[in-house]
C-alpha cells in the first residue's frame, strides 16, 4: 500500500469512529454525515488507486 492510501484508510476509518460515538451521543444527523463522508473517500481512493485496472 502506498502511504498516500494508508492516510486516508485512517482519515475514513477516524470518520466511521466519529460517526459511531455521535450515534451514542443522539446526534443522528452529524452520525449521518460522518460515516457517509468516510465511505465517500473509502470508495473514491479504492477507485482512483485501481482506476487502470477498471479500464481494461
Amino acid at each position: 500500500m502506498k502511504k498516500s492510501s494508508v492516510y486516508v484508510v485512517i482519515l475514513a476509518l477516524i470518520l466511521m469512529f466519529v460517526s459511531l460515538v455521535s450515534w451514542i451521543m443522539n446526534e443522528s444527523t452529524f452520525a449521518i454525515l460522518a460515516s457517509n463522508l468516510g465511505l465517500l473517500i473509502l470508495a473514491i481512493s479504492y477507485i482512483w488507486d485501481n482506476r487502470n485496472g477498471l479500464m481494461k
